[in-house]
């Protein structure tokens, strides 16, 4: 259960909503952002917060796409469902950049999202940051959002009166077939506290926002978790999530993996690919191996 929470706050709540800025956030931009865009993205921060779905959804285009295979409908059901669990969200995002082609709008955002479950015996708090790419397009007069791809995604879901302080370290892009490291730390000393966790990765798509499943958690001997991981060899972003559990309370760290064609080498250093070596293990020029 505890997994399914995460990735659905993260990909329902972050993810799927057109990111809030304000015209002053624009001026890390080359240019200030148009008055245009800063309205429609100052409503949708307005109508999120105040989980008023008509209001959002007003500014999506009937052919709105998004990057994880959401079309308009799909994404006011999720949502839906998801603010009748999660009643107090909020959201503040910066452009990073924008650029205007004939009549489209195609901007970056930097999106920060806190909330918190909130029910007696049941308040999770959520931290979250996600780097995105919006494309607008005046329709009928109104500026609208015709798509969202994510760039980026990192979370925290936390419950009880001390959960564990988690850094996750993940890489967010890795070539296909290629192994990476995992490493989540518990960045306070636990005593005698008894630790368990689990690490979970999913495919990210439209079908795993809604679904809650079960978490199979072992004690672990030391302070965090470490695993090597591989990515599929097919392009398409991933899910990859630690629970960290002890007496005083439940952490949860997600991050979106990248898995890309276009790069080659390991996750720490682009590597070329030899026509002559089939194998994914591929010499340094110092001779040291790669994963």
């Amino acid at each position: 259960m505890f997994k399914r929470i995460t990735l659905l706050l993260v990909s329902a709540v972050v993810a799927s909503i057109a990111p809030i800025a304000n015209p002053v956030l624009a001026a890390q931009s080359s240019k200030p952002a148009p008055p245009e865009l800063s309205n429609i993205v100052f409503a949708l921060d307005k109508a999120a917060s105040s989980q008023d779905l008509e209001g959002v959804m007003k500014y999506y285009a009937p052919n709105f796409n998004h990057s994880d295979g959401l079309n308009r409908d799909r994404y006011k059901q999720v949502l839906g469902e998801l603010w009748q669990r999660y009643k107090n969200i909020r959201y503040h995002t910066e452009i990073s950049k924008w650029d205007k082609q004939g009549d489209l709008i195609t901007a970056e955002t930097v999106t920060m999202v806190q909330g918190g479950k909130g029910a007696e015996n049941d308040n999770f708090k959520l931290d979250a940051r996600l780097i995105s790419t919006q494309t607008y397009k005046n329709i009928n007069g109104q500026l609208q959002v015709v798509s969202q791809q994510i760039l980026s995604e990192q979370s925290s879901l936390s419950t009880g009166d001390a959960p564990p302080p988690v850094k996750l370290k993940v890489p967010e892009l890795i070539g296909v077939g290629r192994q990476y490291v995992l490493d989540a730390i518990v960045t306070e000393p636990l005593g005698t506290s008894l630790l368990l966790g689990a690490a979970i990765e999913e495919p990210v798509e439209a079908k795993n926002y809604l679904n809650d499943n079960t978490i199979n958690l072992r004690p672990l001997s030391a302070g965090g978790l470490f695993k090597i991981g591989q990515a599929p060899f097919s392009s398409g972003d991933r899910w990859i999530s630690v629970v960290l559990v002890r007496e005083s309370g439940i952490t949860i760290a997600s991050q979106r993996l990248r898995v890309s064609k276009e790069f080659t080498g390991n996750q720490y250093t682009p590597l070329p690919e030899p026509d002559t070596t089939p194998s994914r293990v591929r010499p340094r020029p110092n001779n040291e191996q790669t994963l």
